[in-house]
């Protein structure tokens, strides 16, 4: 059995017709998950794109949630494992913080190969390639200065084929005719699209507002100031790419036909989370997480005798990915594992794997940590303050317009108390489960809070120092 899986940053389940969308043309992956296994209540754990691929790289969620650091030399994950059993693993990627700065995702692998430019990759530094542009907010430096990298990073575009989603399936198609005749192989092809900035070619852009006219507004935005009709433009754009990556994993998809080699290949097809598109008043991914950031996109196909059409109710999670493959391969998960095999779903053995879903950020040293917590029925917006808590009933408000925690405050507790019981279970610090179980913020000053955490973690934390913030803000 061959293994396939493609990572969407930053694709909201929302937005493809297979998870209920009827406006947004994603004609590929609906076909796709016609013909295998759609999650409808997946959710992500560590958050974001770095912590993320932590928990799929690992099968855990952390202690008790991974933080944005390098992935540990030490760390044993689900291509070591595969490699280990004879798996010939390549990855290809566009995602820069995977590799910049010595974050090391490539380390298991037997090869990689990276689509240079994206965000804040440092690809291009030829003398005045393109301006930054206007934005109605000043932005702040870092995030000019990556603006203008994107732009001299990508002014040579000619042709749709010069886009980044393009290029990454290209690439992986180009690996699969090169490496089909292993007897088994594992790719993994993580793909940046549909993140920001939203800048697909105009004919993926012109069906969702074709009646347009003006400056096109900047992705690198901040939220104040967004007119309704910018608004619907920045919409229309998202959606465009959303569509470009379907066009492209599409022919991913139509390759293993081609090679004679659909049977015998699981694919999984994920997001790490979405985004804001206006939802909650946000046009950006951040905390609090709502349904619109936390809820991924989950799609799988299995191969041969083994493929199933089925929609999964249950809440399931990034850790789960690694002992699923795992099972799916025959090979024992490893002790360390927090995850579960969504197998028994799929076939139908249990009704669920767990009974909340957690989803949060960790930052090292960060003395505020707002979590989100979801049940089959409600979504608790739980930073540690009880003043600032959040209800949702998802039954009867999906989108989480009516905060009813004033109605429902034993719904919330119970809740919190699973929360609590959560983080003992893995291994929360010591500081942050006070925290919770008091519902105060920690007084700390950083750096004994740093270092409590990594003695928690039994050794250094090597985060560069910018990516290092200490700060309230």
């Amino acid at each position: 059995m061959n293994f396939l899986v493609i990572m969407c940053d930053t694709m909201r389940a929302d937005h493809l017709g297979c998870y209920g969308n009827d406006w947004i043309k994603t004609p590929n992956l609906d076909a796709f998950a016609r013909e295998g296994v759609v999650f409808e209540r997946a959710y992500c754990g560590s958050w974001p794109t770095v912590p993320n691929r932590t928990d799929l790289f690992t099968g855990r969620y952390g202690e008790p949630l991974h933080p944005w650091v390098p992935l540990s030399r030490e760390a044993v994950t689900l291509i070591d494992v595969m490699r280990a059993n004879e798996y010939v693993c390549h990855l290809i990627l566009d995602t820069p913080h995977l590799m910049n700065y010595g974050f090391g995702f490539d380390r298991p692998f037997h090869s990689w190969w990276m689509i240079r430019g994206n965000e804040k990759d440092r690809f291009n530094s030829d003398w005045g390639a393109t301006e930054i542009g206007h934005a109605r907010n000043r932005m702040v430096a870092e995030r000019a200065v990556e603006q203008a990298l994107y732009l001299k990073n990508t002014a040579g575009r000619t042709g749709e084929k010069d886009y980044f989603a393009p290029k990454m399936m290209c690439a992986a198609m180009d690996w699969l005719e090169r490496n089909y005749k292993h007897e088994k192989f594992f790719l993994w092809v993580d793909c940046f699209d549909p993140h920001e900035p939203w800048d697909p070619p105009q004919h993926y852009v012109d069906p969702y507002d074709p009646e347009f006219v003006g400056e096109v507004p900047t992705n690198f935005f901040e939220d104040a100031n967004i007119t309704g009709r910018e608004l619907k433009q920045i919409r229309a754009r998202y959606a465009g790419e959303v569509t470009m990556v379907d066009k492209w994993a599409g022919r991913v998809l139509r390759k293993l036909d081609e090679l004679g080699i659909a049977d015998e290949t699981a694919v999984v097809v994920m997001s790490d989370h979405g985004t804001g598109l206006g939802d909650h008043g946000k046009i950006k991914k951040s905390t609090p997480i709502y349904e619109e950031v936390g809820r991924i996109v989950w799609l799988m196909r299995l191969p041969g005798s083994l493929q199933v059409r089925k929609r999964v109710k249950a809440l399931v999670q990034p850790a789960d990915l690694m002992p699923t493959l795992l099972e799916l391969a025959g090979i024992e998960s490893p002790d360390f594992i927090q995850g579960s095999s969504v197998l028994s779903l799929i076939k139908g053995r249990r009704r669920k794997v767990r009974g909340i879903a957690v989803t949060g950020s960790m930052s090292v040293g960060r003395r505020a940590v707002e979590l989100t917590v979801t049940s089959e029925r409600w979504s608790l917006i739980h930073p540690v303050r009880r003043g600032g808590w959040e209800l949702y009933d998802l039954k009867n408000d999906p989108r989480q317009k009516k905060n009813v925690i004033a109605k429902h405050a034993a719904v919330a507790e119970d809740l919190h108390e699973k929360l609590l019981g959560w983080l003992a279970e893995h291994d929360a610090p010591e500081w942050l489960r006070g925290a919770y179980e008091k519902c105060e913020e920690v007084k700390d000053d950083e750096s004994r809070i740093r270092s409590g955490y990594e003695r928690h973690l039994g050794r250094k934390v090597g985060v560069p120092s910018w990516r290092v913030s200490f700060s309230d803000d």
